[in-house]
């Protein structure tokens, strides 16, 4: 008769474990929430490509006097295309004392711009498009913004198109087509809201005599400063035909440049700025790290021999 002794060897493991468990927190709110880049967040000077700021006050919605450290609130990035086949023009943005402003030009004459034999109204392009992306923690219900300078008159044809973007970051609806100088002026052109979310500020008026060797200044749009939206010479929900309560995910402008100069003119250097924005909503309540536990596992591994 064989007998058979088991031997039993124990290992411990110990595993640390984080466990992750929604906090309870009430959605703070915010109520006409003003930046003016003048906050502490913004520093003076050009800005490319894409930073992120801190403006809110993540636990009680406030209005951050300094950084406090947690999650950036606002995105803010900057696309830019210049012609290459016209000398000296250019575009750039910047934070100043008085906003977001986009400098934009054909800093030369026309005959220094283009290459001997050039025609009247080259076309040539400068487009330059700010969009400003809520970070996901934020649920805005409603903005507001103002700006000056979108389509000023001038030897150029200076023209602003501004859009709402939906929680998603894609827009409420398509982008309106405007064309270049000639086909815009022909169309029986839609200027203010020609779509949901849309505004165009483009009028056709801002220059004078183009296809002449001497193109001359017309006179400013009146959408340029916002003072025909709806009596409230703001940008608002009512002017792109949003209902109130609407969830944004942030607003794009892109300002666009187009060379209609005669061969006889000479430089042409404008600006937009977008003043300030308000926005109401809340902060998101974030699942945070409630326990980290240290959890005891055993591990047993049985061996066993077998002997006769």
């Amino acid at each position: 008769m064989s007998k058979t002794p088991t031997c039993l060897n124990a290992k411990l493991v110990a595993l640390n474990l984080t466990i992750l468990t929604p906090v309870s927190l009430s959605a703070q709110t915010f109520t006409d929430l003003e930046i003016d880049f003048t906050e502490s967040a913004f520093t003076n000077g050009t800005i490319t490509g894409t930073t992120g700021y801190n403006i809110i006050d993540d636990v009680t919605g406030n209005e951050l006097t300094s950084d406090n450290g947690d999650m950036d609130d606002l995105f803010i990035s900057v696309t830019t295309s210049v012609p290459t086949t016209a000398t000296g023009a250019m575009a750039s943005v910047e934070i100043a004392s008085n906003g977001i402003v986009s400098n934009h030009a054909y800093s030369n004459t026309f005959q220094n711009t283009y290459t001997t034999g050039a025609t009247n109204n080259p076309g040539s392009l400068i487009k330059q498009t700010i969009r400003m992306t809520f970070a996901s923690h934020l649920e805005v219900t409603d903005f507001v913004t103002d700006f000056s300078s979108l389509n000023t008159a001038g030897i150029t044809w200076e023209y602003t198109q501004l859009a709402l973007l939906q929680a998603d970051g894609s827009y409420f609806s398509v982008q309106p087509v405007i064309g270049d100088y000639d086909a815009w002026s022909g169309s029986s052109p839609q200027e203010g809201s020609p779509a949901i979310g849309w505004w165009n500020a483009s009028s056709t008026g801002t220059v004078n005599g183009v296809g002449t060797d001497q193109v001359t200044t017309g006179s400013s749009g009146a959408d340029q400063n916002f003072t025909t939206t709806n009596g409230d010479s703001v940008f608002t929900y009512n002017d792109v035909g949003l209902a109130a309560g609407t969830q944004v995910g942030g607003f794009e402008w892109t300002v666009y440049l187009e060379d209609v100069r005669g061969q006889n003119n000479g430089a042409s250097n404008l600006t937009a700025r977008q003043q300030y924005f308000e926005i109401t909503g809340g902060v998101v309540p974030i699942p945070e790290s409630s326990s980290s536990m240290l959890i005891g596992l055993a591990g047993l591994t049985l061996m066993f021999r077998r002997k006769r």
